[in-house]
């Protein structure tokens, strides 16, 4: 009986062992990515979208020159401006990003030098040189899950008043918008 039962043990042992022992091997590879940071923006002479925000050829002149009256003129009679122009930006960063705007009055060359002031206006931020010292908010954006492009135009309204009563003189003044990427 003994050997009986050692037989028994064996002829179990030996079926099992195959069957633990057959398991097919596994494999494994990584996938991995690596994205770059895209923070990028500009002034455009159209409203781009992702494909043509790349385009060479929607890159604002730089310069808006202002004639209030006769052939030619760009000003209307309440000192709007007529100019086409984007604040553009694109960007993939997951925290968000921000855009401020600031501008100096037009100012001439000349002593004493002599001032007009206008307000710069994208979408709902206006930034009014006679009265803003600190920069105002154009965009934010909180946060991103995908590409983002921000087009959005910009107008520019002169006091017309200080513009007509102006010494004579070339009078220059900047827009300067800032882009601010969250961390």
């Amino acid at each position: 009986m003994r050997k009986n039962l050692i037989i028994m043990l064996l002829l179990t042992i030996a079926l099992t062992l195959p069957i633990t022992a057959a398991e097919p091997p596994s494999a494994a590879f990584t996938v991995s990515a690596s994205i770059s940071a895209i923070n990028d923006m500009k002034i455009t002479n159209t409203q781009v979208n992702e494909e043509t925000y790349g385009n060479s050829g929607n890159t604002f002149g730089g310069s808006v020159t202002i004639i209030g009256s006769g052939e030619g003129a760009n000003m209307d009679g309440d000192g709007y401006i007529d100019f086409t122009a984007y604040i553009s930006a694109i960007s993939n960063n997951r925290g968000g990003y921000t855009i401020t705007m600031s501008a100096t009055p037009l100012t001439s060359e000349g002593t004493p030098p002599a001032t007009i002031n206008y307000i710069v206006s994208v979408a709902d931020a206006s930034y009014d040189t006679k009265s803003n010292t600190a920069d105002v908010v154009v965009i934010t954006t909180e946060s991103l899950s995908a590409l983002d492009v921000e087009s959005l135009p910009i107008s520019v309204r002169l006091y017309r008043s200080e513009y007509d009563s102006a010494v004579a003189g070339t009078y220059t003044g900047t827009v300067t918008f800032h882009y601010v990427s969250a961390s």
